[in-house]
């Protein structure tokens, strides 16, 4: 593509050494362990997973034989005896590189503590035992690990968990424990094969090829790159991505931003050590605050859809009424959005023709027609590919079957055009206004290889649809100041219940979340409970939702893995939280849930092991860190109602554990209501259409528009709620003729056709009296400007 030129411009000075700074602020050093530091990674992660012994191994072998029939004892022996230091060729270095793909504050964090630990003293105070830690014995040390996990202090709590993570993560990253716990590598090459037949949209027609710059003298910095279009969309998931197919059908030339990069079936690994890395924001190691509540966040093409499980469950009505009632966005519960509603689920192909349930889902089934509970089918978002995985790779990206995602629906619909320019690779920095306070532009870096380059993307309109977590940031750095901005998070907590079937299971293979329970979905008359679903588990992400009460334990825990049907329970939340970007550019968030929250959270877990044990589990799991599993002492009570008096009194040890903070392993992998619409900017960030109440012409498509937690997986709300926008973003282009440019470059600009001459023509002609401006007296005088106080200055 051939771009509009780039000329000095001494009044975004400021505004591009802003960006340099956050760019390098941005970019974490690499972290490193020094020796003494090293000797307490290894011993701490050889004591949560340790060698059995010989004697110890040989018995765990014979114990487990008959449970895992397909596994050879020899290669349960080795599994007994394998630490994790012996799990990986460099361990040391693997956790390293996971330590550096996370946040800067958090290997501080464990700098501070390893340091306290390697010293006698330091190790006193937090272990009860004098140090070093590397000199106490395996038994010692993880004697000092339960007293963590199970600790009445919810910091010694933390310490406990922050280390099992890393202990899972060097234990199960790599492949030579897969095998004693039933868990192989995917075949790529019969994976790749099944994808080329697929014949998947080719995105790199569109992909615009951002030039390095040209050498500059070392007092000037080099020009960003100009790109012109009627529209700058941020992000591109289920919110960007119907928006831009909405804009670009009705002949509007978007640009969308996205910081994720494509991915080609043939660079995918389908690991997921990789599919972390390439496909979530922060590498998958995002956490509030005090690590009670792992966050997981698409970063990829496509966004979230391009990682979740493709579960499609409509806006519950009694939600749209709610955000008319409260919020005074009276269209939610209209027929216009029951329009936008079926709009959308025709766009993204959302279904229930030929959903098949993998095992994990017929017990969910077997469990609730025994038990009598509700139970359905849940519509899914585009068709599972015919590949070996049968779809059980989506969450680490592998999602190549026809209409899935929004990389194989919505925005191949808006490629198809011909107006879509596609900058991946391409993190949002700021977004620009004119003289007139319109919004006009979007400056941002892309990131190629080692290489970056400045851009700034002109439009006459903005979209920011980013997500819950970085469109708040964005609007901040931007300037904008609703108080709401950034607040009102919801997250959905889910927690996890699993059981041991004597027959495989294998839910990591096949879609998950095919069904659904509502059972426990409205406990209060208004709407809030929570959910139960089956979800899909590789093997780092099932040991790291596994308590560990022991190496013997959970080895033996880690061997039920291809026999567990786990149930996640979801929860719409009441409680709120906030996010912010720190001084390093890391993604912050501050999150606590409500007693109420928590008792409805922890009734359906309840539920989901009533349903575990009526559908024939011989043992149940669930995520707290100090209850011991149930085990069915016969068949004929792991086939009944699990009404025994040993399985009550189980019962009511899960709920006296209650949820305390970090006790019990919690998840979010759906997050909401940031900048939240609604009819008063004292009560929200976003009018009801979609537009900011500070800035004309800048509009929010995204979760984080969501008033309260939906309640629902949100993808189908996101795009209903983005198809609603899209009719207003495409009036404001329609009455809004003029592009906005600084007036000192205004003469070296072309009307938008001419000036990106090698992108494809419009497929659709623009509505009449849409003209982009050359002649600066006819705009008033307007000028492109950053926004007031923000160059460089974080909000």
């Amino acid at each position: 593509h051939t771009f509009a030129p780039s000329v000095p411009d001494t009044h975004h000075t400021a505004f591009r050494s802003s960006l340099c700074r956050r760019s390098m602020a941005n970019a974490a050093p690499v972290f490193h362990f020094d020796e003494v530091e090293r000797l307490v990674l290894l011993s701490m992660m050889d004591a949560f997973f340790a060698d059995l012994g010989e004697a110890a191994a040989k018995d765990f072998a014979a114990n487990l034989r008959l449970r895992v029939p397909t596994v050879d004892e020899d290669e349960l022996v080795a599994f007994a005896r394998r630490p994790a230091s012996a799990s990986a060729d460099d361990m040391v270095s693997l956790v390293a590189g996971k330590i550096t793909s996370g946040p800067v504050h958090d290997g501080e964090k464990l700098r501070v503590l390893f340091k306290a630990l390697s010293s006698r003293l330091g190790c006193k105070v937090l272990t009860g035992k004098l140090g070093p830690f590397y000199k106490l014995s395996t038994s010692d040390a993880q004697e000092v690990i339960k007293s963590w996990l199970c600790s009445p202090l919810a910091p010694m709590r933390e310490i406990g968990k922050s280390m099992k993570l890393l202990a899972a993560f060097a234990a199960m990253a790599l492949h030579p424990n897969w095998k004693a716990i039933g868990y192989a590598r995917p075949d790529l090459q019969a994976m790749r094969e099944s994808a080329r037949k697929m014949q998947g949209f080719d995105f790199s027609a569109c992909r615009v090829a951002v030039e390095s710059p040209q050498p500059m003298p070392s007092n000037q910095e080099p020009q960003p790159q100009e790109i012109i279009c009627d529209c700058v969309v941020v992000g591109s998931g289920p919110g960007g991505a119907v928006l831009a197919a909405e804009l670009t059908e009705a002949g509007f030339r978007v640009a969308l931003l996205e910081v994720g990069q494509w991915q080609s079936s043939e660079t995918q690994t389908c690991s997921e050590r990789e599919g972390f890395r390439a496909a979530y924001q922060m590498n998958g190691n995002l956490f509030t605050e005090h690590k009670d509540l792992t966050i997981l966040a698409g970063s990829a093409l496509g966004g979230g859809s391009a990682v979740n499980w493709s579960c499609c469950l409509p806006p519950p009505q009694q939600v749209r009424e709610e955000w008319a009632r409260d919020f005074g966005i009276e269209w939610a519960a209209s027929e216009e959005m029951q329009q936008s509603v079926e709009q959308v689920r025709q766009r993204l192909a959302m279904h229930t023709k030929r959903v098949k349930l993998n095992a994990a889902n017929q017990v969910l089934m077997r469990g609730c027609e025994r038990l009598g509970y509700q139970s359905e089918v849940a519509a899914q978002q585009g068709w599972e590919p015919e590949s070996p995985d049968n779809g059980g790779l989506c969450s680490l990206g592998w999602k190549h079957g026809s209409r899935q995602g929004m990389h194989g629906s919505a925005l191949a619909d808006a490629a198809r055009t011909g107006n879509l320019l596609l900058l991946d690779g391409c993190r949002a920095d700021e977004i620009l206004r004119d003289s007139l306070g319109r919004a006009c532009a979007v400056c941002a870096t892309v990131h190629s290889g080692p290489s970056t380059r400045q851009v700034i993307v002109r439009g006459r309109g903005v979209v920011v649809a980013g997500g819950t977590l970085q469109t708040p940031q964005l609007l901040r750095r931007s300037g904008l100041k609703n108080k709401h901005i950034g607040r009102h998070l919801h997250l959905h907590p889910a927690m996890l219940v699993w059981g041991r079937f004597d027959e495989e299971i294998r839910h990591f293979e096949g879609a998950p979340m095919t069904t659904v329970s509502r059972v426990a979905e409205d406990q209060d008359g208004r709407g809030y409970g929570a959910k139960i679903f089956v979800p899909n588990f590789h093997p780092v992400t099932f040991s790291a939702l596994t308590p560990w009460q022991g190496a013997k334990e959970f080895k033996e825990s880690l061997t039920g893995y291809a026999h567990a049907a786990p149930l996640l329970s979801l929860v719409r939340d009441q409680g709120e939280g906030k996010v912010w970007e720190d001084a390093a550019g890391n993604t912050r968030v501050d999150y606590t849930m409500t007693s109420q929250d928590k008792k409805h959270l922890m009734s359906a877990g309840e539920h989901a092991a009533r349903i575990l044990v009526a559908a024939g589990a011989r043992e149940v799991h669930s995520s707290h860190s100090c209850l011991e599993p149930f085990r069915v002492r016969d068949s004929a009570a792991a086939s009944s109602a699990g009404s025994s008096a040993d399985f009550e009194a189980w019962l009511a040890r899960l709920q006296g554990m209650g949820i305390q903070q970090n006790s019990v392993a919690l998840g979010s992998a759906h997050q909401m209501g940031t900048c939240r619409m609604a009819a008063s900017p004292k009560l929200g960030a976003v009018k009801p259409s979609g537009e900011t109440w500070e800035v004309f012409g800048l509009f929010v498509a995204d979760t984080s528009a969501f008033p309260t937690a939906s309640g629902v997986n949100p993808m189908w709300t996101c795009a209903a709620l983005a198809h609603r926008v899209a009719q207003q973003v495409k009036q404001h282009l329609g009455t809004t003729p003029e592009q906005a440019m600084p007036a000192p470059l205004r003469r070296h600009f072309a009307p938008c056709a001419a000036g990106c001459a090698s992108v494809p023509v419009p497929s659709a002609k623009p509505k009449q009296g849409l003209r982009h401006v050359e002649d600066a007296s006819t705009n008033s005088g307007s000028s492109c400007t950053s926004s007031p106080g923000s160059s460089g200055a974080r909000a």
